[in-house]
């Protein structure tokens, strides 16, 4: 096997040295994005087993027969990798040899197009999943003269102000419905529902403390990746791992109260006091989290965007019925 480098160095060679000189002068943009543990930067050799490879994505106005034309015209490797993908058309694709022409993984589409199949022909941003938004916008683009994928990547790289205050309102809200549920069931004995209320608080924290710092959550394998650098991540496997209740309580105040001076900093309500404090007079040790939803929700309902409420990958992977969904959601109540 080839020595690894991450996909998108190894798709942007790809472009460069074996796509790029087959497309003549076609007008066209180049990419990878979309798909891939490799558009979020999260590819390890593990990750060459599926969908994974020399893979570009091609935007044409007029795309035509190109994708025909590249099963002849490409070769059947790339500084070591196959670019014949099999099973052929398959949901799920690995590298494989070929004899015959080479069933590549370059999409050929036209940007629109393309985008309608990610998000939906609308753009209501409740209804946006955040995976498919760091899929858009990560990755590299590697050829766009006239900056249309640009245009486009910039317009979804982050909510607007008023929608980003809405999102991180329901968000606290989503921790100050379960914050004291940690304590209580270690007040019970229950070891085993106080670590899950725990896990379930972990990945809310982390999911806020992504949106804080203007970055779409990934679905839920690659979201403890997503903040390995941060700081906080250790409070929170400290949390995670421990067997005593009060060590966890502790574990978590300390992101609660991170969390907390990220969003003071932020300016998007008025500062609010970001140090632990007792859960009325039961004791167990919280934020109040409620606090800062009440603050940045200015009255409205804690119902939020598709993935707050929403966890089925059926569901976040078809932007039709998340617009569905989301709809119903939000439409007023009699």
């Amino acid at each position: 096997m080839p020595a690894f480098r991450p996909g998108v160095e190894l798709s942007r060679l790809f472009y460069r040295e074996a796509v790029r000189p087959l497309l003549g002068d076609r007008p066209h943009i180049a990419a990878r994005i979309g798909p891939g543990s490799d558009v979020l930067g999260f590819d390890t050799p593990r990750s060459t087993d599926h969908d994974w490879g020399p893979r570009v994505d091609l935007f044409l106005e007029d795309p035509g027969d190109l994708a025909e034309e590249l099963r002849h015209t490409l070769p059947k490797r790339f500084r070591g990798w196959s670019t014949h993908f099999a099973p052929p058309g398959a949901r799920v694709r690995s590298m494989a040899d070929t004899d015959g022409p080479v069933d590549h993984y370059v999409t050929v589409t036209g940007l629109s197009a393309w985008l309608r199949s990610r998000i939906g022909a609308g753009e209501d941003w409740l209804a946006l999943s955040w995976q498919r938004l760091a899929e858009i916008t990560g990755g590299a683009v590697f050829h766009d003269p006239d900056g249309e994928l640009a245009a486009s990547r910039k317009r979804l790289s982050w909510y607007p102000d008023e929608v980003w205050r809405y999102v991180l309102g329901c968000q606290w809200a989503r921790i100050g419905q379960e914050e004291a549920l940690v304590g209580r069931t270690a007040e019970l004995g229950d070891d085993l529902g106080s670590r899950m209320v725990t896990a379930r608080l972990a990945r809310n924290l982390t999911r806020l403390l992504l949106l804080q710092q203007r970055r779409w959550p990934p679905y839920q394998k690659w979201l403890s990746a997503a903040i390995s650098g941060d700081p906080a991540a250790a409070h929170l496997a400290e949390a995670l791992s421990t067997g005593d209740g009060e060590r966890r309580q502790a574990a978590l105040c300390t992101v609660y109260e991170e969390a907390a001076r990220r969003q003071n900093a932020l300016g998007l309500c008025p500062p609010l006091d970001a140090v632990r404090r007792p859960y009325f007079d039961r004791g167990y040790p919280v934020i109040g989290a409620d606090r800062f939803a009440a603050a940045l929700l200015d009255g409205r309902a804690a119902i939020g965007t598709i993935d707050q409420y929403c966890d089925s990958n059926d569901v976040l992977d078809d932007p039709e019925i998340c617009a569905a969904v989301s709809r119903s959601a939000h439409s007023p109540r009699p």
